[in-house]
């Protein structure tokens, strides 16, 4: 009798369980549990933690599937969460049914997004179609983490004569459940009513939600600020949220200690400036899918008469969204006249090659298909057209492709824009000492610390925070993705601090 009384009291609770995103920046996972719905917001790595056990030659084994990670507390150990193949091979069962009714993401960065890899394909994820279009991009054009589709590991092949074999991971691509809204109507996940409000963020398609439960409502910030491109909608979430009597407000942090934020109109104007005063190349890098740096960049350009010369990836997200019924035109296509796409030389370097001796054919081996179609766009160019018009553009040039420069050559007078954020750990920083000396060699720049750093972050400060939580009204404040939780205190009078694996109820 007292385990179905504890079941009943279980089920008419309503509780938030914090799996990720408490005391660290990033690796948001919490579970909203209401009359027996369960849905997780946002489904992320905890970059922090996971760069102190992982990197890029020591990382998670395929054959103990999320074992590694639950190692070091990075996933939560959760029955029927998880992929029924790597559970099964694991002996974490995999035979049981899932719980979870919903996974809602607020965006597509990997801090949010990453496990969605691990996730069981049948439980519905919920996102907006941007932030599916850039998990779409990420995807196709590379990573081995399966955000739209994934493939089943560790099958048999039995043959008639009884011989057993191993398959590799199907070829066959398996969809998941991504359930898209374009108009950010409410809707209804069994007893909790889900409301997406878009907030300022550096991706396009970024939420933040109000959630109404039977016994309240909870509000999540997602990651926010407002000096981006898109400042109304950050206003239009307080507005929400002032107007919902909200109980709890789950709300970020990752810059409340700091005063002021240049915005993004600063960034186009300092770009334009250092354009304009540019006797040969400019070559840039900033976020791939920071569609909105993106189009400072293509802005500042276009009114300094230069082309943007992008990669082939960026080409591939501009196509994904110009396609969209819904986000055509919101962004350059990539066939845009003041945009040209830049074909590197791969692994048998043919691009410059005579090609009626390689052949076309030969040619596109070195290629992905996703990337195939670039190469016959008349906007395509390769390292002799930058090196032969180098006051003419503005190269792209991320930390990934500086074997490019070689090929490229920049003259003197040339300068190099750094439009990323700074390193925060051990590893960023020898990254970019790394980058540094290529660029002093290619005499971008005379000295190390001499160099052109144009960037705002997508995270508010901590006067922008304070208009949030003030201007939010919530009864209770639960301070996430920062390790500054004391500022929030100083702007609320009800703050209640967590622990990883915590539940509070409403």
């Amino acid at each position: 009798m007292s385990n179905k009384k504890l079941d009943i009291t279980y089920l008419l609770s309503t509780r938030i369980t914090f799996y990720g995103g408490i005391h660290e920046i990033g690796g948001n996972k919490f579970l909203i549990e209401d009359k027996g719905t369960k849905i997780f917001l946002d489904f992320g790595m905890q970059m922090g933690k996971a760069n102190q056990y992982f990197a890029e030659f020591v990382n998670p084994r395929t054959c103990n599937g999320m074992g590694d990670l639950f190692e070091f507390g990075l996933l939560p150990k959760l029955k029927g969460l998880y992929r029924r193949d790597y559970a099964k091979h694991m002996g974490f069962d995999g035979n049981e049914d899932t719980e979870i009714d919903a996974v809602i993401l607020t965006h597509a960065h990997v801090d949010h997004a990453a496990y969605i890899h691990y996730l069981r394909p049948e439980i519905p994820i919920y996102c907006s179609e941007a932030t599916k279009l850039i998990m779409q991009a990420f995807q196709d054009t590379g990573s081995a983490e399966e955000y739209i589709t994934y493939k089943e590991n560790f099958k048999l092949n039995r043959k008639s004569n009884g011989e057993v074999s191993r398959c590799r991971a199907s070829d066959n691509k398996l969809p998941r459940k991504i359930k898209t809204f374009t108009e950010l109507k409410k809707f209804s996940i069994d007893s909790i009513e889900v409301e997406p409000i878009y907030v300022d963020h550096s991706l396009p398609g970024v939420c933040g939600f109000i959630f109404h439960t039977s016994k309240g409502s909870i509000g999540y910030t997602g990651d926010i600020r407002f000096h981006g491109r898109r400042e109304s909608t950050t206003k239009d979430f307080i507005e929400k949220c002032s107007n919902s009597d909200i109980d709890v407000l789950l709300c970020e942090g990752t810059r409340i200690a700091e005063e002021f934020s240049q915005t993004e109109l600063d960034v186009e104007n300092n770009v334009r400036t250092i354009i304009q005063n540019t006797k040969n190349l400019v070559i840039c890098t900033y976020p791939t899918r920071d569609l909105d740096r993106m189009l400072s960049f293509y802005l500042a350009c276009k009114e300094g008469g230069r082309n943007l010369v992008i990669d082939l990836k960026q080409a591939y997200i501009l196509k994904l969204f110009n396609q969209s019924e819904f986000l055509k035109g919101v962004y350059p296509s990539p066939n845009d006249n003041v945009i040209k796409i830049y074909k590197p030389r791969k692994s048998w370097g043919l691009i410059d090659k005579d090609v009626n001796f390689w052949t076309q054919k030969i040619l596109l081996g070195d290629y992905d298909n996703w990337a195939d179609e670039f190469l016959d766009y008349e906007n395509s160019i390769d390292h002799r057209d930058v090196s032969s018009h180098h006051n003419e553009m503005v190269f792209y040039c991320s930390d990934f492709q500086l074997q490019e420069l070689i090929d490229v050559r920049p003259k003197e007078d040339s300068v190099y824009i750094r439009s990323s954020t700074e390193p925060f750990d051990d590893d960023m920083r020898l990254d970019q000492e790394r980058v540094k000396r290529w660029l002093l060699h290619f005499g971008l720049i005379k000295k190390e610390e001499d160099w052109n750093h144009i960037h705002v972050s997508g995270h508010g400060s901590g006067d922008q925070i304070k208009k949030i939580i003030e201007g939010s009204d919530s009864k209770v404040l639960v301070p996430v993705h920062t390790e500054h939780e004391e500022f929030h205190k100083k702007w609320h009078n009800n703050v209640k601090e967590v622990q990883l694996n915590e539940s509070i109820l409403l």
